[in-house]
């Protein structure tokens, strides 16, 4: 089944690829990329995704007769299965798609091209329109008649603030796109103007007040999240929605990473909102961002502790969960980390008593393993909670190490040596230890 064309030009030949799903095309389009322009593989996957403004292709079957956007004839049957783009809904015979420009919803201002709107206040935002395949419901914003037409591609729609017009009204109509019902959360193209040599966005901040990351695991709730993937691309900036399968968060937080406040939607399980923490985690980004949670799939008691509910399965109720999201307040959530280590115990009693020597060289050397480990720990670790951890555990053992010595100088008539041997290695920790403490 041809699912997904992918054009590739030759110097002899044009050619289509074919892939059977969405994710191999994907695996294909950016190992492509990344032998053509010699750039690692996940700076390619990043690139062709989100800034090559090429359709992402599916197959799908339409209920109402559909006209191809490139050469403007019916799709044969009312439920033929043509082509669709996932983000933008151009349509395409599967003969068509290898001659569909790459005019994608725009990501960046590059993207934006020679449409864009300059004035003595800078660039403004114009509309993106796509030409025909409107509802049946659709009315001109200018004229307020009805548009559209089921027996030819007429019209047109803005992909942003999804306004739709006739023809003959579209240059009547103010040219600046407002973004429409989710505005708030929309990064809008003329908002980035790239990214830099590090893969970071540059971006006009004064565009993006409280801007949006979502992270949709495509996976969740039986692969429910690839629909929910597809309309958040059709209702934000494709560039500021990725999916967890395809590369994890770390591409996403990396873009994000330069913006001074952002906030992040996680679409998933509680797996997928604690792989998001870990990452943030890493990158130190928990002073920078909020996170929201919208369950797929079940379980989620993360998502009901904070008042998500426990599964989302409609997405067509998407711009209303944004604007909820626009409203929610903000709760302290505890991050635990969890630190094990080894202690070596003593084995069980014998029979046979062992000599008291052996016990107390025992007993030093589990005591100088524990120290050891944690002043390593100390030493090398950057996080202020392990090293306080392990500092407790050093004061604790170095407690019940003066306990044994005390018990030992208790021995001493009976075993001068064991008492010496120890007292002399107390002489030797404690103050070096004390002074580390307090320099930590």
């Amino acid at each position: 089944i041809l699912n997904y064309p992918f054009q590739i030009i030759t110097p002899f030949r044009r050619l289509m690829l074919c892939a059977e799903n969405r994710k191999e095309m994907e695996d294909w389009m950016s190992s492509l990329k990344s032998v053509q322009t010699r750039e690692p593989y996940e700076v390619a996957q990043f690139n062709v995704e989100h800034f090559s403004g090429m359709h992402n292709w599916y197959a799908c079957s339409h209920a109402r007769p559909t006209f191809c956007n490139v050469c403007r004839e019916s799709l044969s049957g009312v439920t033929s299965h043509g082509l669709s783009c996932e983000v933008c809904k151009f349509k395409a015979h599967k003969r068509c798609a290898v001659r569909a420009t790459n005019n994608c919803k725009w990501t960046t201002l590059a993207s934006i091209g020679k449409d864009i709107i300059e004035d003595e206040d800078g660039v403004a935002m114009p509309h993106q329109w796509l030409e025909g395949n409107l509802p049946v419901s659709a009315k001109c914003a200018v004229c307020d008649k009805t548009c559209g037409s089921v027996l030819r591609l007429q019209d047109w729609k803005c992909l942003w603030c999804k306004t739709m017009v006739h023809t003959a009204c579209k240059d009547l109509y103010h040219p600046v796109c407002p973004l429409g019902q989710c505005k708030v959360s929309v990064i809008p193209p003329i908002a980035l103007n790239s990214t830099d040599s590090d893969g970071f966005c540059r971006a006009t901040f004064s565009f993006c007040v409280s801007p949006l990351l979502v992270f949709v695991n495509s996976k969740s709730g039986d692969n429910q999240g690839v629909k929910f993937l597809r309309r958040f691309k059709q209702l934000l900036n494709p560039a500021q929605v990725f999916d967890l399968m395809n590369g994890g968060p770390h591409l996403g937080l990396r873009l994000f990473q330069k913006f001074d406040n952002f906030r992040i939607l996680v679409c998933g399980g509680d797996g997928s909102v604690g792989w998001v923490l870990s990452e943030i985690d890493k990158l130190n980004l928990n002073k920078q961002c909020q996170l929201g949670v919208l369950p797929l799939g079940t379980g989620n008691d993360l998502a009901r502790v904070l008042g998500w509910g426990g599964s989302y399965d409609d997405d067509t109720q998407l711009p209303q969960i944004l604007e909820k999201l626009e409203r929610a307040s903000t709760k302290m959530l505890d991050r635990w980390s969890i630190m094990t280590y080894e202690l070596k115990l003593p084995p069980k009693a014998s029979l046979l008593p062992e000599p008291p020597e052996a016990s107390e060289e025992f007993y030093m050397t589990i005591y100088e393993d524990s120290v050891a480990a944690h002043l390593t720990k100390i030493l090398n670790s950057d996080e202020h909670a392990v090293i306080i951890s392990s500092a407790k555990i050093l004061c604790e053992t170095v407690k019940d190490f003066v306990a044994k010595v005390e018990k030992s100088y208790e021995k001493t008539l009976e075993n001068t040596v064991a008492a010496d041997a120890m007292a002399s290695k107390v002489s030797g920790f404690l103050p070096p230890f004390i002074s580390f403490l307090r320099l930590k």
